[in-house]
């Protein structure tokens, strides 16, 4: 299995050291692995959208510009 090296705060590395009883390679590999599977679903979704990146501010737009005076108003 390919190995993966990033870069934690010390106060986590703190805490990881102190709990060696959790299989902390085990909950980062779960944690990316439920990650990557949302990733690949929206991947899924996406690549049947017939949607432009011009559609899609277009409709940002609009929502913020309802939220706006929505809230506004309240």
């Amino acid at each position: 299995m390919p190995k993966v090296a990033f870069e934690i705060p010390a106060d986590i590395k703190d805490i990881l050291t102190k709990h060696t009883e959790i299989d902390w390679g085990k909950i980062i590999s779960d944690t990316l692995w439920n990650y990557a599977k949302k990733i690949k679903l929206l991947e899924s979704i996406t690549s049947k959208s017939s949607l432009t990146n011009k559609d899609v501010e277009v409709l940002d737009h609009e929502i913020k510009t309802a939220l706006s005076k929505k809230y506004q108003n309240a």
